[in-house]
């Protein structure tokens, strides 16, 4: 079975938004595997639920591709003296982009899966990060600690322009994910194989936020890129 594909217009203005941050990419014209983890964004109008907005191949990224992800609730609300919203039924709505990195197919990662735990010191005036760690499962294997250089934590750490970015930028993307990706496709069901193998997601974001800046954009491609880095260096012990 085909899928049709549809997008959001949201998706156009990131693309144009990246573009003027000196990032170009396409709008793919196929279903990509991992857009499968969700229903398609119209399918979940009128009602509460997560649904696919589109797809972006990067071109020369170590980013290969960007997905963009809707959530919405409709919740009652009450009259409130002085509130900004009116007594009814009201949707809210957040966005989330999925980065994909893509590998060869003889590529099998252990239960890779880590995020950033951020502590923020608030100021009267403003706010900053005072530290971040990496916690989680650091590894790509699951050999011995030190039988070959498989944590990913530990080369994120020794990168020191990508230390200073990610002190800057987590004051507003908070927490970011890396882990092992697997698509989940079922039988009969026709879509383009990405070989993505890695997804690094931030938090949920309204979607004004979603128009990163240019050391945010960076970030996470500097992320990925070390991330590229450990796994191709480590590919015949992860095969």
């Amino acid at each position: 079975m085909t899928l049709l594909i549809t997008t959001s217009p949201v998706l156009e203005n990131i693309q144009k938004h990246f573009e003027g941050l000196g990032l170009k990419s396409s709008i793919t014209d196929e279903r990509l595997d991992f857009e499968l983890d969700y229903k398609d964004v119209h399918f979940i109008e009128g009602k509460s639920g997560i649904g696919t907005a589109g797809s972006l191949k990067l071109k020369n990224s170590p980013i290969d591709y960007l997905h963009i992800i809707k959530k919405q609730e409709y919740a009652k609300c009450d009259y409130a003296v002085g509130g900004h919203v009116g007594m009814g039924v009201h949707i809210h709505s957040w966005y989330k982009m999925r980065f994909f990195l893509s590998f060869p197919e003889s590529i099998k990662l252990g239960p890779f899966d880590m995020g950033t735990l951020t502590t923020i010191k608030k100021g009267l005036l403003h706010s900053e990060v005072e530290s971040f760690v990496w916690n989680g499962y650091q590894k790509l294997t699951t050999f011995p600690p030190g039988l070959v250089r498989d944590n990913v934590a530990d080369a994120l750490y020794s990168d020191k322009i990508l230390q200073k970015l990610m002190t800057k930028c987590l004051l507003k993307e908070r927490t970011i994910t890396v882990s092992r990706y697997s698509p989940t496709i079922s039988e009969g069901i026709k879509v383009k194989s990405t070989n993505s193998k890695i997804k690094i997601e931030p938090h949920w974001k309204l979607q004004k936020d979603l128009f990163i800046d240019k050391n945010t954009l960076d970030m996470y491609e500097m992320l990925a890129g070390v991330v590229k880095s450990t796994i191709n260096t480590l590919k015949y012990h992860l095969t």
